[in-house]
């Protein structure tokens, strides 16, 4: 026996994942992205080591070997988006990996549970069939029906089937794919928007809907499709079947219209269906097609990769109140505005037309109104709604497959029974990026704005950053990137900006400009450098959230040639000229030098690719951005800082983004602050559009003023947050300060907001890439008794509780394993805390683990649950 074994390691691995999701399918990439969780570990661990190996089969991977890759001992406390590193993979095809780490003392883990990912298409012929064709993709009533009926072996038992489709983009669903008379998958958007150069394909397990025997497959469509099933057999045979000439196809169904089907946004957004020509069976074994023709086959985009995240049906909502302004019209309230569908259940003569409109408000009547969602700011109306006929059997259901809306009211006309809560549902749709993030607090003024910005970010996050989801739903940079912080604390956001990246690198020109839109429709190739800043802007953002380098070196080539645009931009004093459209959109201060904003966001860029340079081990390329940058700055300051005091035109856009973006000189900083401070509580609301709403929060907190930021964040006046709650009983986010009549439902405003939230009330933020090292600091202002965030981030669960009870502050701190932290507490009314069974006094500098500084008592921690009891000097009201 062996004298010297190592002590075993407390803890396990978990939540193993394969580029951000666990057991995937269809993944494309040949370096795929490995991740784990640490649990059950003891206080404090720390991970100094990392084995990972990975094999074809489970037999070898439960002897603890790998035939495909072993890393081998790595010293390295990273547990996130290891890439593989092995023989070259292949397509269609499992594999087996499990890990093992080291802790501080050397000590060993046990091997994690094996898990598996499973391939997909890594090259074009491996399809082994071209595209069917949409002979007119914008033409109103494009839906294409494909079938399609084969034959397995009724001896031979099914071990594994899967589904590969793919499409061209759209921001309605492109696809529904049936299987035996069942829809296939969660979807109920696919692919979600592209450039026209890619289209994505998803994967499904079909094992289970195919039979011995007789099958027969049916694919709905309004892009272009590729379609390709992968059968194997218990023997070890398999069975291909793709898109070809001998499938079917039918032009014309029940979908007699299909509006905003890819063409102009005036042409509105919905479908109507005509139950009555409905192909009955089309999706099963035996069904006549005698009567149809045969697909066109066509070529395809230039890129097909797979879309690993689905965009689904993720909460159903009943009504909270149905009315009924006049006979047979009915409107129901479901308490919530969102971007999804509906599903109706109705019973009545054949031939009867049901007209559904969506609405974000109502009128003074009760009847909808329509107008942020059909107007806007635009000339055109854009009238929302589905129609549906009914063919006359009994009840029929209707969802609608090609179209989805921005609502909360939703007026059914001509429904020839009452209408009841039991017929009636919506379905919330956006990607699945909930993981359990939250936060709450005493106040709830706070807790509606809060609820309100997570439902604009998720009524806005289906398959881009969109910027509404009722008028446009275009994938704005400028917007994106006013919220992008907020999301990396709410959600999974990881897949989603790995997709959407891609758009954007999908639509930078040759020389190196990049749209304000992306994916790209062909315009808004204008340069804008706020807008624009999101190509660095939200990278960093999830590096700090995910830790993950494979994503800033995937990019970061484009990155450095889209700034490079603007450099050809600045003048003899290095401040950006002709860089500017849109500014501080929805802002009330139109002074705001366009030439100090544009100059303003290229030196934060600077800055930022300066620090990516460095962490992807560029040193040329970190001197260069960082000493472009100390130019830039003395350029602003030089031209733009008056008296010390404030900037440009003393707006309080200007001063929050210089303090914000960071280019103050710290001899300025108070004067700058007080500056933002007297022009706040003079006016006593805010004039920030959504550059300054970003930004103002941050740096009021960031600057010794936490108590003003709290009191925007409370207040009611027109220009503030909380008057869309007091005027209007929003549950989203509006796009205007000042009004509901432009959209109802827009994310750009409330992200700095969101993001206080997290970093501030509660006191959450990464100091380090993927939350290695955390900073807990929450802000307790004085007229609330708690707060509480988690987030859940890719080390594990961190949160933040703190509340007050009479003369006690309780402050509960979870840090995962494999991390560490800083928790700075507010001293300036606590006469001692308690930690660990030791009681500190408050009164010297320094005593034992406690550091006074700066007004805050700070501790250095490890993982684990931490409590800390605080005595105040004085109760609380």
């Amino acid at each position: 026996m062996n004298g010297n074994k190592e002590t075993a390691c407390s803890g396990s691995l978990t939540n193993l994942r394969c580029e951000y999701f666990m057991t995937p399918i269809g993944i494309d990439r040949q370096k795929p992205r490995l991740s784990w969780v640490t649990e059950n570990t003891e206080a404090g661990f720390v991970q100094t080591a990392y084995r990972v190996i990975v094999d074809s089969g489970p037999a070898h991977i439960n002897r603890h070997a790998g035939d495909m890759w072993d890393s081998g001992k790595v010293e390295s406390s990273r547990q996130t988006a290891i890439p593989y590193d092995g023989v070259k993979l292949s397509s269609k095809t499992y594999y087996w990996w499990k890990a093992k780490v080291w802790d501080q003392h050397g000590n060993e883990s046990g091997w994690s549970d094996a898990t598996y990912f499973e391939t997909g298409m890594y090259e074009p012929e491996d399809w082994n069939c071209r595209w069917m064709n949409c002979e007119y993709p914008n033409s109103p009533s494009a839906v294409y029906y494909e079938r399609r009926e084969f034959e397995t072996s009724r001896n031979n038992p099914i071990s594994t089937a899967r589904a590969y489709i793919g499409a061209t983009g759209s921001k309605a669903n492109a696809y529904e794919l049936r299987m035996n008379g069942v829809k296939v998958g969660e979807d109920l958007i696919s692919p979600g928007q592209t450039h026209f150069k890619r289209g994505m394909y998803r994967t499904y397990d079909v094992t289970e809907l195919i039979r011995s025997g007789n099958n027969a497959i049916g694919i709905m469509h309004t892009r272009k499709v590729i379609f390709h099933l992968h059968i194997r057999f218990a023997d070890g045979t398999t069975q291909i079947i793709v898109g070809d000439q001998t499938w079917k196809r039918l032009k014309k169904g029940p979908y007699i219209a299909l509006r905003y089907s890819g063409g102009s946004i005036s042409e509105g957004k919905g479908e109507t269906y005509d139950a009555r020509l409905e192909p009955e069976g089309w999706d099963r074994h035996g069904y006549d097609d005698s009567a149809w023709g045969w697909p066109i086959l066509d070529t395809g985009p230039l890129l097909l990769t797979a879309q690993l995240q689905p965009i689904k049906g993720i909460q159903d909502i009943k009504p909270i109140s149905i009315t009924s302004p006049q006979e047979k019209t009915y409107i129901a309230d479901f308490g919530q505005n969102m971007f999804g569908t509906l599903c109706l259940i109705v019973n009545g003569e054949a031939g009867t037309k049901l007209t559904i409109r969506y609405a974000e408000c109502l009128n003074p009547d009760g009847t909808i109104n329509p107008g942020s969602t059909e107007a806007g700011w635009l000339a055109e109306a854009q009238p929302h709604y589905d129609e549906y006929i009914l063919k006359g059997r009994g009840d029929e259901s209707y969802q609608p497959t090609f179209s989805c809306h921005g609502f909360r009211y939703v007026e059914v006309s001509g429904y020839p029974n009452e209408l009841n809560a039991d017929r009636i549902t919506a379905t919330v749709i956006h990607n699945d990026i909930l993981n359990g993030s939250e936060f709450t607090c005493s106040n709830e003024l706070l807790n509606k704005l809060q609820h309100g910005a997570v439902w604009s970010f998720r009524s806005n996050l289906v398959s881009v950053p969109m910027d509404c989801p009722a008028r446009e739903r275009q994938g704005w940079l400028g917007d994106a990137h006013c919220h992008s912080e907020a999301d990396c604390y709410n959600f999974d956001m990881a897949a989603f900006y790995d997709k959407w990246f891609d758009d954007i690198a999908d639509s930078q020109l040759e020389n190196g400009i990049v749209p304000l839109i992306c994916p790209s429709e062909g315009h808004e190739y204008s340069l804008d450098m706020p807008w624009v800043a999101a190509v660095v802007f939200i990278p960093w953002d999830y590096y700090m959230a995910y830790g993950d380098k494979v994503f800033l070196a995937k990019h970061y080539e484009w990155m450095k040639r889209c700034l490079h645009v603007f450099r050809a931009h600045l003048d003899s004093g290095y401040l950006l000229q002709n860089s500017l459209i849109f500014g501080d959109w929805f802002g009330s201060a139109t002074d705001i030098s366009k030439t100090y904003l544009a100059t303003a966001y290229y030196y934060k860029c600077l800055v930022l690719l300066s620090e990516i340079s460095e962490h992807l081990y560029y040193k040329d390329d970190m001197c260069f951005y960082a000493g472009l940058a100390m130019k830039v700055k003395a350029g602003i300051n030089a031209a733009f800082l008056k008296d010390g005091m404030y900037y440009d035109t003393n707006s309080q856009t200007a001063n929050a983004l210089a303090l914000y973006l960071g280019f103050v000189p710290d001899a300025s900083k108070a004067a700058v602050t007080d500056s933002l401070v007297q022009d706040i509580q003079s006016r006593e609301t805010m004039t920030v559009g959504c550059l300054g709403a970003e930004g103002i929060l941050a740096a009021l907190a960031e600057n010794g003023r936490n108590d003003v930021a709290y009191a925007l964040a409370n207040n009611t006046n027109k220009g503030c947050w909380g008057y869309w709650m007091k005027e209007y009983g929003a549950t989203t986010a509006l796009e205007s300060f000042a009004h509901n009549g432009a959209s109802n439902n827009h994310a750009f405003l409330i992200g700095g907001l969101g993001a206080w939230f997290y970093k501030y009330l509660a006191g959450i933020s990464p100091l380090q890439p993927g939350y290695e090292e955390i900073k807990i600091k929450p802000y307790i202002p004085v007229s609330m008794n708690g707060a509480s965030a988690q987030v859940y981030t890719v080390r594990g669960l961190v949160k933040s509780s703190w509340q007050i009870s009479g003369t006690q502050l309780v402050l509960n701190v979870i840090i995962p394993p494999n991390a560490t932290a800083e928790i700075c507490i507010p001293a300036s009314h606590l006469a001692s805390i308690t930690f660990e069974n030791e009681c500190y006094l408050l009164n010297e500098s320094q005593v034992g683990r406690l550091k006074l500084e700066g007004g805050y008592a700070i501790y250095q921690v490890g993982s684990g649950n931490h409590d800390f009891l605080a005595e105040l000097t004085e109760q609380r009201a």
